[in-house]
C-alpha cells in the first residue's frame, strides 16, 4: 500500500522537475536535451509547451507498449497520469515565471536553478519508487531489452532528442532553435547534481544511525 508521505514526496519531486524544465526554457540559454523536441514544436504548432511535453511523454508510453507488446501493462499505464501532470505543471509554472534575458546574471541564475531543481526532483521521484516519468521509463525498458546500461542508453536517447529537435528547427524555423550552452550544461551537470544530492541524503541517513 502506498503511504501518503511517499506519494506527497513524489508529487513534490514532479513539481521540482517541472520547475526545472520551465527555468531552463525561460533562461534563453538553451533547453535541456529531453525537452528539446516539445520546445521547438511550440514555435511551430498552436499548442503550449506543457501540452507538447505531455504528448511527448505519451509517445514514450506508446513506445514502451510496443516493446512489451502489451497495451494494458499496469506499470506503463500508471505513467499516463504522470504525463498529464507534467504537462499541466509546466504550463502553470510558465505562467508565473519569467527571466530577464537581457541580464546574463539572471539567465545564469535561472539555468543553475534549473539544474538543481531538475536533479532534486529526479532524486525524490526515484527514491519513492512509485512511477517513472515516461521518457526514463522508455530508456530503462530499452536498456533492459538490448542489454546495455541505463546511463549509456540515456546518453544515446538525449543525443537523439537533440538531433531531432535540431532537424525540426532547421526544417521549419531555418535555425537550430532552443539549443545552446544551457543544453550542454543540463546534459553535463544534472546527472552529477543527482549524484551529489544522493550522497548528501545517504550521509544524513548514516549520521542518524
Amino acid at each position: 500500500m502506498i503511504s501518503i508521505k511517499k506519494f506527497f514526496i513524489y508529487l513534490i519531486g514532479m513539481m521540482c522537475v517541472s520547475l526545472g524544465i520551465v527555468l531552463c526554457a525561460q533562461c534563453g540559454l538553451g533547453i535541456s536535451p529531453i525537452s528539446g523536441i516539445p520546445f521547438v514544436l511550440k514555435e511551430i504548432l498552436p499548442i503550449t509547451f506543457g501540452q507538447l511535453t505531455m504528448l511527448f511523454h505519451l509517445i514514450n508510453i506508446i513506445l514502451q507498449m510496443i516493446i512489451v507488446k502489451n497495451i494494458v501493462d499496469i506499470k506503463i499505464l500508471l505513467q499516463v497520469p504522470v504525463a498529464f501532470l507534467f504537462g499541466w505543471e509546466i504550463d502553470l509554472f510558465k505562467t508565473f515565471i519569467t527571466v530577464d534575458q537581457n541580464q546574463l546574471f539572471m539567465q545564469l541564475l535561472a539555468l543553475g536553478g534549473s539544474i538543481f531543481f531538475t536533479a532534486l526532483g529526479m532524486v525524490l521521484m526515484v527514491r519513492m519508487n512509485l512511477v517513472q516519468n515516461p521518457p526514463d521509463g522508455f530508456v530503462k525498458l530499452a536498456a533492459s531489452v538490448i542489454g546495455k546500461e541505463f546511463g549509456r542508453v540515456k546518453i544515446i536517447y538525449d543525443i537523439g532528442c537533440v538531433i531531432i529537435a535540431l532537424i525540426i528547427g532547421m526544417l521549419f524555423l531555418h535555425k537550430p532553435f532552443g539549443m545552446g550552452i544551457g543544453t550542454v550544461a543540463s546534459a553535463l551537470f544534472v546527472g552529477k547534481t543527482v549524484t551529489q544530492i544522493n550522497k548528501i541524503i545517504e550521509n544524513k541517513k548514516n549520521s542518524k544511525i
